[in-house]
């Protein structure tokens, strides 16, 4: 009977200490984001390669991307509130959604000072899901091509894509 009782013990406190807290809610951590882009054209020469460096997002007006780049160049991506940001919505460069936020790209050469607005393209979100590193946060991926001028009238086009991007 005692080793019974021992044996009840040992196996409630395997039990009580497998459980986690984490276990509650998801308690993972987020997949590595990512960032691939070739810029061609302008400054950026014949076929530049925006090598990810860090980022954030802002969502006071529908999702906004900013990348850094590993040459301090800017990348911001502004996504508007139209169709939503489900996987398999496609983001049209100038589009207008109906609080006034347009979908575009804005492509800054750090060296040259010289930043490129896009004017025609298209951002094709494939992924939008739960962030387990937040209860609240969503990972965001996609694809974009892009044309963008300068205020010098030089192009640019841009492709590429982004992965896991946290907002």
């Amino acid at each position: 009977m005692k080793n019974l009782k021992t044996l009840c013990i040992l196996f409630l406190s395997l039990l009580i200490i497998s459980c986690s807290s984490n276990d509650d809610d998801g308690g993972g951590s987020a997949p590595e984001s990512e960032f691939k882009a070739t810029i061609k054209g302008g400054t950026f020469g014949d076929n530049y390669t925006a090598t990810f460096g860090n980022y954030y997002t802002d969502t006071s007006a529908g999702i906004t991307i900013v990348i850094n780049d590993e040459n301090n160049n800017l990348i911001r991506i502004f996504l508007n509130d139209k169709g939503g940001f489900d996987g398999g919505v496609n983001k049209v460069i100038g589009e207008i959604d109906n609080n006034g936020f347009y979908t575009g790209v804005v492509i800054r050469d750090q060296t040259e000072e010289i930043s490129y607005n896009s004017t025609e393209g298209n951002i094709n979100l494939q992924e939008n899901k739960q962030n387990p590193a937040s209860d609240n946060g969503r990972l965001i991926s996609g694809t974009f091509n892009v044309t963008a001028v300068s205020n010098t009238a030089s192009t640019v086009t841009m492709t590429g894509t982004f992965k896991n991007i946290a907002y």
